[in-house]
């Protein structure tokens, strides 16, 4: 035996119960840290009840109990998508069995359909929760290519920065060090609307990092020379937290985008954070395992809708690495020159990008000017006399501005 050509197919309720709500609900959800909403109806809204004010009255006949309570609603945008995976027969052959004869209760002899059926929806399971995660995270459906089904939440409150006043947001340089990555947290909490800092008795908060802040902040957790920390240099910690809130690693340095931050730390309550799939409300939704004998390969495919936002924009507090790019001033003579800048991460956080000409003591030698974006890259000219270098000033959604001379 050296191939498995049983189709499978899974629709309504075997769906439901066999493929995605183990993804959704249980252990697996819970260690996302955020709201995972399965078949709400359509369109999907995310609630949350605001603190209410004093409710108490003298007691008095009639009633003025209609807006005492507030409740917010959003609702978020579902996008159809679909995952395709395929195998040769050889190489899923032996990914299948992997997963089944390592465990010490099966005999490889004695196979059963529904085993072969587990190992199979297990390996296609895995990828599409570890595709939903990513996309949830750093999706941008503009970009095309990878992670591109539906906008994730980085890029929502990345440009909804400007708009959204209740939102705390910094912009930071790159931490060189564990104590540079203790004082961004500290910088996201201090500055954290009030309203957030209020709702950290309720156990909920969470801080949402990249790996770099994460490992530099482990890092200086183990500089202290007390007992306790050579404890955890020597087993490790479980995870980490900052004054009680826990710091969550969310490991996507296996995709790095040109659009959005390489870095960043987010601070909300884990209510604020929803990811919503639907396999019920539209036709077609299903989930297909079969064999090409053509080919010679084994073909998986699901079909389903997917979506996530955050909800209110004053339970948020974000800080995120400034934007790394590529400033050219190639032609630029004593009299000025055309200018570019290319953005390698974080563009969709900058508002405005302006050049100015400087003379050799770094004094302007001309007016500074405006660039234009164009096809992601944002292009001008710079005037005046004896120009022998160039600046740049990058300005963000926050009104924080970068200075580059080139």
């Amino acid at each position: 035996m050296s191939r498995i050509e049983l189709a499978k197919a899974y629709s309504g309720r075997q769906l439901e119960e066999i493929f995605f709500r183990p993804i959704m609900t249980g252990p697996d959800a819970t260690a996302l840290g955020i709201r995972m909403m399965y078949n709400m109806p359509v369109p999907t809204t995310i609630n949350f009840w605001k603190r209410s004010g004093d409710v108490l009255q003298n007691y008095a006949a009639g009633w003025t109990g209609g807006n005492k309570s507030e409740k917010y609603q959003k609702t978020i945008s579902l996008s159809k998508v679909k995952a395709e995976v395929g195998y040769s027969a050889e190489d899923y052959f032996s990914h299948v069995f992997e997963l089944i004869t390592g465990r010490a209760d099966v005999n490889l002899d004695d196979l059963s359909g529904t085993e072969l059926e587990t190992a199979e929806t297990t390996l296609f399971r895995d990828a599409i929760a570890e595709g939903i995660r990513m996309t949830m995270w750093l999706g941008n459906a503009a970009r095309g290519g990878e992670y591109s089904t539906f906008d994730g939440f980085v890029k929502r409150l990345v440009e909804d920065i400007p708009a959204e006043k209740g939102m705390c947001a910094k912009v930071y340089e790159k931490p060189a060090d564990g104590a540079a990555a203790e004082q961004i947290l500290a910088q996201v909490w201090k500055k954290a609307p009030q309203q957030l800092r209020a709702a950290k008795s309720q156990g909920q908060l969470a801080f949402f990092v990249t790996s770099d802040v994460y490992n530099l902040y482990e890092e200086a957790l183990g500089e202290s020379s007390t007992e306790a920390a050579y404890l955890a240099r020597q087993s490790g910690r479980e995870g980490l937290f900052y004054y009680g809130i826990p710091v969550i690693d969310l490991q996507l340095d296996g995709f790095k985008p040109a659009d959005l931050p390489s870095s960043f730390v987010l601070l909300t309550d884990r209510r604020n954070l929803a990811m919503a799939v639907n396999t019920s409300d539209f036709p077609g939704t299903e989930v297909k395992m079969w064999y090409n004998p053509d080919l010679m390969e084994n073909r998986q495919r699901a079909i389903f809708m997917a979506g996530c936002d955050y909800l209110l924009p004053e339970m948020v507090s974000i800080a995120f690495q400034g934007a790394e790019g590529e400033f050219t001033k190639t032609g630029v003579t004593a009299s000025g020159g055309p200018v570019s800048v290319k953005f390698l991460s974080g563009a969709a956080a900058v508002e405005s990008v302006k050049a100015c000409g400087l003379n050799a003591s770094e004094q302007a030698a001309g007016a500074e000017v405006s660039l234009t974006l164009t096809d992601g890259i944002w292009g001008g000219a710079v005037a005046g006399s004896s120009i022998a270098k160039v600046r740049f000033t990058v300005k963000y959604g926050d009104g924080t501005s970068q200075a580059v001379i080139r």
